[in-house]
C-alpha cells in the first residue's frame, strides 16, 4: 500500500468514526424529542439518520476500495 493511499484510508477511517459520532448524537436527540419535541422536530432528526445512514456507507464502500485497492 503507497503512502498516498495509506493516508487517504487514514482520513476516511476518521471521517467514518466521526459520522458514525453525529449519528449517534441524531438519534440521541431523536429519543429526547419523543418527549418533548415537536413532529417537525422529530421528522427533521429522521431525515438526519437517514442521510448519516447513507454517509456512513458511502465511507465504507470507500474504505473497502481502498483496502482491496492498496
Amino acid at each position: 500500500m503507497g503512502l498516498l493511499t495509506k493516508k487517504i484510508l487514514e482520513y476516511q477511517q476518521k471521517k467514518l468514526v466521526q459520522a458514525e459520532n453525529l449519528l449517534k448524537s441524531h438519534i440521541s436527540k431523536k429519543e429526547q424529542l419523543k418527549e418533548i419535541g415537536s413532529d417537525k422536530e422529530i421528522a427533521n432528526q429522521d431525515k438526519m439518520i437517514k442521510i448519516w445512514n447513507k454517509n456512513i456507507e458511502k465511507i465504507k464502500q470507500e474504505i473497502n476500495k481502498l483496502q482491496i485497492k492498496g
